[in-house]
């Protein structure tokens, strides 16, 4: 009868955890219910004594099941039955965007006509407001709420489409929440919020009580329906570690670790990955990062706190914005890269699919790529982005034996005539 006992419950939660694995999501009753369940054997295990032998078959005195469930779930096994079956080919939408009487319907009509297939519409924009109006008893949560699309309605609307619909969080800047949680901001040596350029806030990413605020609000989209939740913004603010010693700010219990400022910061981004993705993967919902493509190149990018392998390994899809215009000069010896669109992605890819095939746990890769002109370069540096550049940038894609990818343009306005 040794180790009879535990044999016996491990091979319960792992058969629980697997049954779990399916391509339809339940209703969110049951869900909440299955939920439940799981957490009150696991918390009833856990609750037992670590320090003490158990009475009944062999295990260790510290044994534990608290191992990570979330990584029994393939992402395949993750998709909701309106995952396309030739691959996600999406475009952004604003909240605004999609309440707007004007953009909506040529956005409805774009996605009906052509062969994409999915939104990436914002659940958490920019600024920091909560875009759908989730029902919840969150006080924060519901404080940033801008009640400006119904969440359930909006779905419903895209399935009947056939329309794959990922939820966009922009997840450590926030000028809205930090609004009631200044606290949760940096703080200049006035005691004033520290802002960007674009006077935008960032809110700490060390702080366990910042991670449950954007992770509360990813569930609230899990359970509405969202089939995908994707997490912008998973970084501190550019630049961070050239001003971060003039601020004022909690590490947390990032504190006292005996490794570096920016091993910390590297430290406290990965790990929100990893939380992020088990509190999803309870309602069989995937995950998707957005990365600088240049965190890629540079491999390790201490100041904002984003490992690119790291990164990579702890989610299900890594969506580089690999915007042509966002490289400097000859990067892949590419002289001036947005002037040549197919070149930059193919390159891009090359080396992505190298460190992808790396690491133990490879996400799906869904680039982000421009439709939008970056004038901003000024006047030398930049083409304009027609159908052929767009069209470049998808070649690319396709060439290199890849299916998926998202396009970008801020204001929600497509360029007509491409083949996606």
């Amino acid at each position: 009868m040794k180790k009879v006992f535990v044999l016996i419950f491990a091979l319960f939660v792992g058969l629980f955890v697997f049954s779990s694995c399916k391509n339809d999501k339940v209703d969110s009753e049951e869900s909440s219910t299955t939920i439940e369940k799981e957490e009150n054997v696991v918390d009833d295990f856990q609750s037992k004594p670590k320090d003490k032998p158990y009475y009944v078959g062999d295990a260790p005195d510290n044994y534990s099941m608290s191992f990570d469930t979330s990584r029994l779930c393939t992402i395949s096994e993750k998709e909701s039955k309106y995952y396309p079956e030739d691959g996600v080919k999406g475009v952004y939408l604003s909240a605004y965007g999609a309440a707007n009487p004007e953009i909506f319907p040529k956005i409805m009509d774009l996605l009906n006509d052509t062969a994409l297939n999915t939104v990436v519409v914002d659940i958490k924009d920019d600024w920091g407001n909560v875009t759908f109006n989730f029902e919840t008893d969150n006080e924060d949560i519901k404080y940033s709420m801008s009640n400006t699309l119904d969440p359930k309605e909006f779905i419903q609307k895209m399935h009947d489409n056939g329309i794959y619909v990922i939820g966009r969080i922009t997840t450590f800047k926030d000028s809205v929440i930090t609004e009631k949680h200044p606290e949760w901001a940096f703080k200049n040596s006035d005691g004033t919020m520290w802002e960007n350029a674009n006077e935008e806030v960032f809110i700490n990413p060390f702080l366990k009580e910042v991670w449950d605020y954007d992770i509360s609000i990813a569930e609230l989209g899990a359970k509405a329906g969202f089939d995908e939740i994707q997490f912008d913004y998973v970084r501190f603010a550019e630049g961070f570690e050239t001003f971060s010693e003039n601020l004022t700010y909690s590490k947390g219990e990032f504190e006292n670790l005996d490794i570096t400022e920016g091993e910390k910061r590297v430290k406290a981004i990965t790990d929100f990955i990893v939380e992020a993705r088990e509190a999803l993967s309870r309602y069989n919902v995937p995950i998707g990062i957005d990365v600088f493509g240049y965190a890629m190149q540079v491999g390790r990018a201490e100041g904002i706190g984003q490992d690119f392998a790291m990164m990579a390994n702890e989610t299900d899809v890594m969506s580089a914005m690999i915007y042509p215009s966002h490289w400097s000069d000859y990067s892949f010896d590419i002289e001036k890269p947005d002037f040549h669109p197919y070149e930059l992605v193919e390159s891009y890819l090359k080396e992505e699919k190298d460190i992808f095939n790396s690491i133990k746990n490879k996400p799906r890769s869904r680039p982000w790529i421009q439709d939008f002109t970056a004038s901003y370069l000024g006047e030398g540096n930049y083409m304009v982005y027609d159908k052929d550049a767009v069209q470049a940038e998808i070649n690319a894609i396709y060439d290199s034996g890849q299916n998926e990818y998202l396009i970008w343009n801020a204001l929600n306005e497509y360029t007509p005539g491409v083949e996606y």
